[in-house]
């Protein structure tokens, strides 16, 4: 071969080498961008067998439909559009099984954050994992004592229980009041769950307030025992109170009592510590025996939250778990948590936990589609993780014709409140 030939030679080999190397690397910048973006893994500890079974059944129906909304409309887009995905863990319906339950989910290292566990004695427990581990833990539970133990690791999107006395029940009395009805006595109905006797707390520290207004009885039981109302149900009987404040947070125990409550022809009107009082499931009491009974909810469908919301939750309900006539409190809870979390990661812009627990700490929205949901449709904690006293609310909501619907405040209230005679 000749010097020329052979140099001409080399020139092109030279030219295919770069050719190919820089098209090698185009190729591999490709596969770079068309590499998936990391799903963000989100641990749910709810209480999906036991006696709380269906509360956390329904709560993880709704948080699976929350999810599936922000994913379909761009996920978390400060982090390439990434994907919430629920990391599913039962925790049962007891204290040691909420404990256990967060151990297990928390020491994934690929897991961002938390929510769980429902009831406020399942959350007093797990939250004392995810505290020690380290992890965001984001939670509907009302107990004060939860954001009073200076602990850093913890957000509640729900106002705490010491306010219901002044913010649900004076206010329903007010609409009695307002009706005509002036309630003289009290009895109280309770099991021994952390909220249900935060509750009582403070409706007796209320009722302190009313000396017109007697506490005539109180009756007890231990979460989970309940299998036979007729000896409460005798006492309201022989009793016959205006009012029965009534803390069943197990909705299965709670329908054992309003079966009674029918059985033995019991009309005085009920009030529920929680939005856990408007559980479709109890239309089988008869809407007779629920007419005029009200509910206590931080977070239940209104005249704001979107219908689509509603839709989701209820399609991803029937698909799942149960086919439901309505969406109530359960159902709309995820609606409040996730959005909330979306826009917190949308801030911390990292699966870092630390720097999900900092962008929760300065959160503070307003009026936005992530607020839909909410009462006072704003989201801010305060200092102990609690939500800042500007955006608390309590919702009351009232079975009418065999539906709960929300009928205070009259912003975002779908039916007018309604009293009934009490005997």
């Amino acid at each position: 071969m000749r010097k020329g030939e052979r140099n001409l030679t080399l020139r092109i080999l030279s030219t295919l080498f770069c050719i190919m190397v820089f098209g090698g690397f185009v190729c591999l910048d490709k596969v770079a961008i068309a590499a998936p973006t990391p799903d963000i893994k989100i641990g749910l500890v709810y209480p999906l067998s036991g006696s709380l079974s269906r509360n956390g059944n329904l709560t993880l129906q709704s948080i699976k439909a929350s999810m599936a909304w922000v994913n379909e409309n761009g996920g978390i887009k400060s982090m390439g559009g990434a994907k919430l995905v629920p990391v599913i863990v039962d925790s049962g319906s007891t204290v040691e099984g909420a404990a256990n339950a967060m151990e297990r989910v928390s020491r994934d290292p690929e897991v961002a954050l938390t929510m769980g566990s429902w009831a406020s004695s399942l959350t007093l427990a797990s939250s004392e994992v995810s505290e020690r581990v380290g992890i965001p833990q984001f939670s509907i539970s009302f107990v004060d004592q939860l954001n009073q133990r200076g602990f850093k690791w913890g957000f509640y999107v729900t106002p705490p229980m010491s306010v219901y006395g002044e913010m649900g029940l004076a206010n329903a009395l007010a609409l009695a009041a307002a009706a005509g009805s002036s309630p003289r006595t009290v009895m109280i109905l309770s099991d021994n769950q952390a909220a249900s006797k935060a509750f009582n707390e403070s409706a007796k520290k209320y009722l302190q307030k009313r000396p017109d207004i007697k506490v005539v009885g109180e009756e007890y039981w231990t979460m989970g025992t309940l299998t036979d109302a007729t000896p409460i149900m005798q006492k309201v009987k022989s009793l016959n109170p205006d009012l029965v404040l009534y803390s069943a947070g197990a909705i299965s125990e709670a329908q054992i009592g309003l079966m009674k409550k029918r059985e033995m022809g019991i009309k005085n009107i009920f009030m529920g510590s929680g939005g856990w009082a408007a559980d479709p499931s109890f239309r089988q009491v008869g809407a007779d025996f629920l007419e005029g009974m009200i509910a206590f909810s931080p977070i239940f469908p209104h005249q704001l939250t979107p219908p689509e919301w509603i839709k989701r939750s209820l399609d991803q309900s029937r698909k799942e778990y149960s086919d439901e006539p309505f969406a109530g409190q359960e159902l709309t809870y995820g609606w409040v948590l996730v959005p909330t979390v979306a826009e917190v990661l949308e801030r911390a812009g990292s699966r870092d936990r630390k720097s999900i627990q900092e962008a929760a700490r300065k959160l503070d929205i307003h009026d936005v589609m992530a607020t839909r949901a909410t009462a006072k449709q704003g989201m801010a904690f305060d200092e102990t993780g609690r939500l800042a006293k500007k955006y608390q609310e309590v919702l009351i909501v009232q079975w009418q014709g065999g539906v709960a619907r929300t009928v205070f405040p009259s912003q975002l209230a779908v039916a007018k409140a309604a009293w009934p005679g009490t005997k």
